[in-house]
């Protein structure tokens, strides 16, 4: 018959183990408020995150995420048209070419007027920096919250390609420069579509 088990006399009692619990649970609330506050939304309320350069971090990633919502607000938007007008390509396999230039920070949409199941050509090429384009589509009428019907998005200098229309509706580019210089982009459209306009 074995003696009953006996603790080792080394064994932290309760009370040092809920300190120590204590203690982690503090470091841990520290790290969260100094590190990784200011690393992840800019707020820096112990003053590390400047000191040890999270704070510009997070700044970035707050800019970075407002951009993207604004643009995919500005793509989403029912747009007004603008009175600019592509002209026509005589002799050429493309039927319109449009030329836009966009500051640093500009946004601006093109869109091709087409029915359902229409199919139309297109390429476009930037003067040499790349752009953000969201290609998408919108019904007529459609609700201020209506989520756009995407063909793709990315950034990119240059694309090109053909759109088959999901719907009646507007079919296009949503483009943005975020550069520090002017870009200028140059597009060139063909096929089913009863008008090619720029929005903004």
């Amino acid at each position: 018959m074995q003696p009953p088990y006996e603790p080792p006399d080394d064994l932290p009692s309760v009370r040092l183990l809920s300190w120590l619990s204590l203690c982690a649970l503090l470091l841990a609330a520290f790290i969260c408020v100094a590190i990784v506050l200011p690393a992840e939304t800019d707020r820096d309320p112990t003053g590390l995150g400047r000191v040890f350069g999270l704070a510009e971090m997070g700044r970035i990633k707050v800019a970075l995420a407002n951009e993207a919502a604004a643009d995919a607000k500005a793509a989403d938007a029912i747009p007004n048209v603008v009175e600019r007008r592509p002209t026509s390509v005589p002799g050429s396999r493309w039927r319109d070419s449009m030329s836009i230039t966009l500051q640093p920070s500009e946004g601006i949409e093109v869109k091709m007027s087409m029915r359902t199941a229409e199919q139309a050509r297109y390429a476009w090429t930037t003067d040499g920096g790349e752009v953000y384009f969201n290609m998408h589509g919108e019904p007529p009428n459609a609700p201020k919250d209506y989520a756009a019907h995407r063909y793709g998005k990315g950034t990119s200098a240059a694309e090109s390609g053909e759109l088959v229309a999901a719907f009646d509706g507007v079919h296009g580019w949503f483009w943005r420069n975020r550069t520090e210089q002017p870009i200028t982009i140059t597009l060139q459209t063909a096929g089913e579509y009863l008008v090619l306009k720029e929005l903004k």
